[in-house]
């Protein structure tokens, strides 16, 4: 997946971040389609869980500075994301390595992102907020 002006959020703290996990999310479909998933797949999880952490708390302190009306919404988004990925690892530790779910993952990623970014973060475009932070 590749990034466009459209997921721009006016903040480049939050577009910087959002590059770094559409990059990681490319890496990884890299590593699967050259048969390197099972060496990768668990350091994908848990890189994924902490970065998105770190960047799911930057971000919902920006929208809140911002007062912005999705802030709510945006929280709620990434506590869903964290327990789809709750699930992933779940799995992954009781089941071991699986490309069909390592797929799954990267695919779920790249939908989430799309879906997420262009539907909620970007309400922060125009934002005094978002324009200061640049």
């Amino acid at each position: 997946m590749e990034w466009s002006d459209r997921f721009s959020t006016g903040n480049e703290q939050i577009d910087t971040q959002h590059k770094l996990i559409f990059q990681l999310a490319d890496d990884f479909r890299s590593a699967l389609d050259e048969g390197r998933g099972v060496a990768v797949f668990g350091s994908l999880l848990d890189s994924l869980d902490l970065y998105v952490r770190m960047h799911f708390s930057v971000e919902e302190g920006c929208m809140h500075r911002a007062n912005c009306p999705v802030a709510t919404e945006n929280k709620e988004a990434h506590v869903g994301f964290m327990s789809l990925l709750a699930t992933f690892r779940e799995h992954f530790a009781e089941h071991g390595y699986h490309e069909s779910q390592a797929r799954r993952l990267v695919n779920t990623i790249d939908n989430w992102l799309v879906s997420h970014i262009c539907r909620i973060d970007v309400r922060l475009r125009g934002s005094q907020l978002a324009a200061q932070a640049n």
